[in-house]
């Protein structure tokens, strides 16, 4: 499995945990195989795994759901388009990534 078919299988399911911690550990899995790209799947887990520790256990509105879930899947694009990029925008985008979510995601 490559980050594409984890990133439509995410976009796919249903808003909660769920499909975080199918993400989050997709992207893990990813970082052995996948030494080069490491950092990037390593974002994406670590915010995923965010969410899954902050509301695996608690009741959230599917507004809430859905809104993370949205933001989940543009930081997953952003990953696809690094992906696809030369190693200098790769690590241009994953420094764009990682400062947008731990200075402009709340939630999680």
């Amino acid at each position: 499995m490559n980050f594409q078919d984890i990133s439509t299988r995410f976009a796919n399911d249903l808003s909660g945990s769920d499909a975080f911690k199918l993400l989050y550990r997709g992207a893990f899995d990813l970082m052995k195989s996948d030494l080069d790209n490491a950092g990037l799947y390593f974002v994406i887990g670590v915010a995923a795994q965010a969410f899954v520790q902050k509301y695996e256990d608690q009741g959230i509105t599917v507004e809430f759901a859905d809104n993370a879930k949205a933001t989940m899947v543009a930081l997953n694009t952003r990953i696809l388009a690094a992906l696809a990029a030369e190693p200098a925008q790769r690590l241009r985008i994953l420094g764009e990534v990682a400062t947008e979510y731990e200075w402009n995601v709340t939630a999680f």
